[in-house]
């Protein structure tokens, strides 16, 4: 018998049966978690939205009917554009909200003590009910409220305003409310990483703090941004407890439809429809996003 010794390098077929063994022991319950909370779902979603409901009863099939309706139908379509607005405006305003304070944090804060305050009081908001904060909005903008209150005080209105509530004005003031701090602490990550020795060293060559901000900072920021940006887009899209609170008849949410179509109608083929075309347009941003990231990128 002879014995053929493993060439220099080359791993015997126990110790590649030990790493394999290894590697499924760390990637098994990543795995296991995506198939079922990942795979699993968007399969049922698709299993539904290719579907029909005849007198409440589901009838499988493989149809793009409900598609075509969430495309061509009122209020669907309509609807799910005036949601993606209010996503869209509640990212503008949290970003143009969030930029001055991250920036301060990230080069006015020198004490560490004082950055880990300002750090917690830019978390303490979420310690607080989501419904008391919006509740807290209605009380500021209603027609008895703390602002109309204060506008009659001063006499700069006879009579309460009553747009100030009830529309998509105080969705999106209420939405950039509750969801700013998520922009806050993005753009603060992304500023934190600037490098310090650039900013001196642009300093000594006679850079302005505007050429410093336009050139450097706000260039390396961008991903930060765009990481905020998505972030409240995302859950302004999906809101539908302030269109509830604080929004009137022009500011119903696609999430409230879905839960209707889901639950009184018993219409699940077609609220599946519109939870992959959903989907499809957060993978679009997500996509266009790291596209902006990469287009954007500064190599220091």
């Amino acid at each position: 018998m002879r014995l053929v010794a493993n060439a220099p390098g080359q791993r015997s077929p126990s110790a590649r049966t030990l790493e394999r063994q290894r590697l499924m022991f760390w990637l098994g319950p990543p795995l296991l978690w995506f198939f079922v909370f990942m795979i699993v779902p968007y399969g049922v979603l698709v299993y539904y939205a290719l579907g029909s409901v005849d007198y409440l009863t589901f009838t499988p099939g493989v149809s793009g009917e409900n598609f075509l309706k969430v495309a061509t139908q009122d209020p669907y379509a309509t609807v799910i554009m005036r949601s993606a607005k209010i996503g869209l405006l509640t990212a503008l305003c949290s970003s143009v909200v969030a930029y001055p304070l991250a920036f301060y944090m990230a080069f006015h804060v020198s004490s560490a003590r004082a950055r880990a305050t300002l750090y917690i009081l830019v978390m303490l908001p979420w310690w607080a009910s989501y419904l008391v904060k919006a509740y807290a909005w209605k009380t500021i903008l209603g027609t008895k409220g703390i602002l109309n209150e204060t506008l009659l005080a001063l006499g700069l209105i006879d009579v309460p305003m009553t747009f100030f509530l009830y529309n998509q004005f105080s969705m999106v003031l209420t939405l950039t409310y509750i969801f700013t701090p998520f922009a806050v602490l993005s753009i603060y990550a992304q500023l934190e990483r600037v490098p310090q020795n650039v900013l001196e060293a642009a300093r000594d060559m006679g850079a302005s703090d505007g050429e410093i901000f336009r050139k450097i900072i706000l260039p390396i920021s961008v991903p930060g941004l765009l990481a905020g940006g998505v972030i409240t887009f995302s859950l302004g899209f999906g809101d539908f407890i302030a269109a509830a609170l604080v929004g009137g008849s022009d500011s119903v949410m696609i999430a409230s439809i879905v839960i209707n179509l889901m639950g009184v109608a018993y219409d699940w083929p077609l609220g599946s429809a519109i939870g992959l075309v959903i989907i499809g347009l957060a993978a679009a941003l997500l996509s266009a996003a790291n596209y902006l990231e990469h287009k954007t990128q500064v190599r220091l």
